[in-house]
């Protein structure tokens, strides 16, 4: 159980009362998009972010700003990630460069949408046993059943999701199907 969050208006606020009331609660967040001057990585620190990405805007420019980031979010003795929506060629520059990425938020869902080339990606991703992946877009903004989307996901390296809610029996059927995948 868990969130991803962005820090930006009420969002902390709401993430603080649900891990006061949830012990086992997981967070993740992604820095604010653009060239920001407060990318709200204190904000993210102040909920106690396990993980913190690169928002993909910053990542997928592959510049100096996104080393910056990776390093300050380390310092802080978070695990710095980049969240990616150029996939493929982001994730390749990534690893070819040896970036202090430790997990990586990614566009994975079976209809390919934002994916790129979806079977490289599939491959890139795939042939990294080892690296941390999270998808996002898993249900291509609600063009593919939870459990369509589920089970593409489990033939991959995918390792958690992040899946977009907006309507109450939208929320109650992709916990439902989450429960049960995570009670097998």
């Amino acid at each position: 159980r868990g969130v991803g969050a962005i820090p930006f208006g009420k969002v902390c606020d709401a993430v603080k009362i649900m891990k006061e009331t949830h012990d086992d609660y997981i967070i993740t967040g992604s820095t604010l998009p653009g060239m920001l001057p407060d990318p709200g990585i204190e904000q993210l620190i102040d909920v106690e972010a396990k993980v913190i990405y690169t928002h993909a805007s910053i990542s997928d420019k592959k510049n100096e700003r996104v080393l910056k980031l990776m390093d300050e979010i380390s310092s802080r003795g978070v695990i710095p990630g980049l969240a990616v929506h150029n996939p493929v060629s982001t994730l390749e520059y990534a690893f070819k460069n040896e970036l202090n990425a430790k997990a990586f938020l990614v566009p994975f869902n079976a209809n390919g949408m934002m994916m790129g080339n979806q079977k490289n990606l599939e491959d890139l991703v795939d042939s990294k046993p080892e690296t941390a992946f999270m998808g996002m877009k898993t249900l291509a903004a609600g063009k593919i059943e939870p459990q369509k989307a589920y089970d593409y996901i489990s033939k991959h390296n995918i390792r958690a999701v992040v899946i977009g809610m907006v309507e109450a029996d939208e929320a109650r059927n992709v916990t439902e199907i989450a429960i049960k995948a995570l009670q097998k």
